[in-house]
């Protein structure tokens, strides 16, 4: 696969992840493949080739009987949307991929206003709601194949972790996951940075906690140690005001992708 349909690859799968962990499903009408994420009450479509009325009719069908509030499009810059927007779909994001190998030494060294530390956990008793259900994603991997009932795509399977950053005063910073991809790369997903302690570090110490938690599984991310770990290569899919950030953490723009939604 080419760099951009790896990254589209990691994306899906964290959908399918997302969709099962929190007991909604994935499935395919006719090419074009769905996930139902129920927290959210979300229906996505992920990049369909070529998506065509056989397939995108029967797929909105089953959404109005899950009851979906929303309906999104996962679409690659160069694919045909022209019966996606028939079906009334339309642009609501553009979304800018990045790949690279960014330093664990690197990111953990750079110096920061913010004084905190970064825990890998999914545990998170601040968390409510549809954010606290969705931390599920990050214990299903860990359960072995048949503990819950239902077929369960592999991506459920996949490891997946999640780490948060504290301050000093115990109040979260920041949080976010990562997952492996099929091939072993890393790639990132909601990382989001309290609105207090932006610019100040936070989401550079949230890249590395990540990282290091995915190279270094046995080793706690903040034991204080700069020692170099294996360098994976990581993905990230994020909105053109994200690109400045992504870029100093060390990964490079590789393409751009849609995200489209069914107009009410």
């Amino acid at each position: 696969m080419s760099g951009i349909q790896t990254a589209q690859a990691a994306q899906a799968d964290w959908d399918r992840a997302l969709a099962l962990a929190t007991g909604g499903k994935v499935f395919t009408t006719h090419g074009c493949d769905w996930a139902w994420q129920p927290t959210r009450s979300r229906l996505v479509l992920l990049f369909p080739e070529a998506a065509g009325a056989a397939g995108i009719r029967p797929g909105l069908a089953e959404g109005a009987r899950l009851g979906a509030r929303r309906i999104d499009a996962w679409l690659n810059a160069a694919a045909a949307d022209d019966e996606l927007r028939v079906a009334g779909f339309r642009d609501v994001a553009q979304i800018l991929w990045f790949v690279g190998r960014p330093s664990y030494a690197n990111l953990r060294s750079r110096p920061a206003e913010w004084e905190g530390r970064v825990r890998v956990s999914a545990d998170v008793p601040e968390a409510h709601g549809v954010d606290a259900r969705e931390l599920e994603v990050a214990r299903a991997w860990r359960r072995p194949p048949g503990h819950q009932t239902g077929r369960r795509h592999p991506a459920a399977h996949r490891r997946i972790e999640h780490v948060v950053a504290r301050a000093a005063d115990g109040s979260v910073s920041g949080r976010g996951f990562a997952q492996f991809t099929a091939d072993g790369a890393v790639s990132l997903h909601g990382l989001a940075v309290a609105g207090s302690a932006r610019r100040q570090g936070v989401g550079t110490q949230l890249v590395a906690g990540l990282l290091g938690a995915m190279t270094a599984p046995l080793l706690p991310v903040d034991d204080g140690s700069d020692e170099e770990r294996p360098s994976p290569p990581v993905l990230a899919a994020a909105a053109p005001a994200s690109a400045e950030f992504l870029t100093a953490c060390g990964l490079e723009h590789l393409g751009r992708g849609r995200r489209l939604r069914l107009s009410a």
